[in-house]
């Protein structure tokens, strides 16, 4: 009932850790919102053929359990690993790709480990699925999952290869998974690693502001440094860095300059409103009601990119509000 209301108050980012002991956790709007952009916003990376479903980990990110360590070892070890798209079923987050580990929710929560799933659980995630594989298509689908998750998602996905005997972690659930990716991967051409590095940031880009403004920022840019703190470069200009605390891209000026006309994560000061510091309300025209606490947004006036920053309120309080700090400016011209 109060849904709106709520996720509009809600900032896409936290460092706060949502312990999921109850089922009113899976009506969080940080969750809820965390899957509706992973199914309307997010794009797989392009030339990812095989999608390896995985099971979640205690520790987050993912990739830092020893669990995804041994899942990581046996994808390296195949010498065409870049068209393999690691995505990781787990609740109540549901379906988490792997370069949206680092964004919250799917970041900071933590669920006590039964190995039970109720039938809520179970619709939650069949459900996704369906949804996500309508829009990502793949050809091949390796299930490295244990029992209790395969009960209820393999005859969904009737085509697909499980690799599991046992835990996901014994020696022979592993050694299969490695044959298997070995098998399935050496039928697709190879894909380079400097093109899967822009199409992972690509995929990030489309779930933070929609594919309109990452196909706008991302167009013929490289990518420099090193996981999770990576630099977006378009030529020798820097146009953005995936900052690892906020798992989003932060933006510089010139990557907001990439991408005019577009008035989503837009908001507009007046005609005379000189930008020094921090933006307040009182200098605010108009805003993208879209605008959440925690998103990267783009100050124009005049329709001219003046400044980026990071939301401290909602769109829609952007515009009412007289009084409060509204952007917090990272740069500005």
């Amino acid at each position: 009932k109060y849904y709106d209301f709520l996720e509009k108050n809600t900032p896409v980012t936290s460092k706060n850790i949502i312990f999921a002991t109850s089922k009113e956790t899976f009506s969080r709007p940080e969750i809820k919102r965390f899957q509706e952009r992973v199914i309307n916003r997010y794009r797989k990376p392009t030339s990812t053929k095989v999608l390896l479903l995985l099971p979640c980990s205690a520790k987050k990110p993912y990739s830092l359990s020893d669990s995804h360590r041994f899942f990581r070892e046996r994808i390296t070890s195949c010498s065409n690993l870049f068209v393999v798209h690691e995505v990781i079923i787990t609740s109540p987050i549901g379906l988490v790709p792997r370069e949206l580990e680092i964004v919250y929710p799917a970041s900071s929560y933590d669920i006590p480990v039964t190995g039970i799933w109720d039938e809520d659980e179970k619709k939650m995630i069949i459900d996704l699925l369906q949804m996500y594989l309508k829009r990502n298509k793949y050809d091949e689908i390796i299930m490295h999952l244990p029992a209790e998750i395969l009960d209820f998602t393999k005859s969904l996905l009737k085509n697909s290869i499980v690799t599991c005997a046992g835990k996901p972690t014994s020696r022979e659930s592993l050694d299969n998974l490695s044959k298997t990716l070995k098998n399935v991967t050496d039928k697709f051409g190879k894909i380079d690693y400097k093109k899967r590095r822009i199409e992972d940031v690509f995929s990030l880009a489309c779930y933070q502001f929609g594919e309109k403004i990452a196909e706008k920022l991302m167009q013929n840019c490289t990518i420099k440094g090193r996981y999770p703190y990576e630099k977006i470069f378009y030529g020798k200009q820097q146009i953005g860095m995936i900052v690892g605390e906020r798992g989003f891209i932060s933006l510089t000026l010139d990557g907001g300059k990439r991408i005019p006309g577009v008035n989503d994560y837009t908001v507009e000061v007046y005609d005379d409103f000189q930008l020094k510091g921090s933006l307040f309300a009182p200098g605010i025209l108009d805003a993208d009601p879209s605008i959440r606490i925690g998103d990267d947004v783009i100050v124009t006036s005049n329709k001219k990119i003046i400044g980026v920053g990071v939301a401290l309120m909602n769109g829609e309080e952007m515009k009412q509000l007289n009084n409060g700090e509204a952007v917090k400016i990272r740069h500005h011209v």
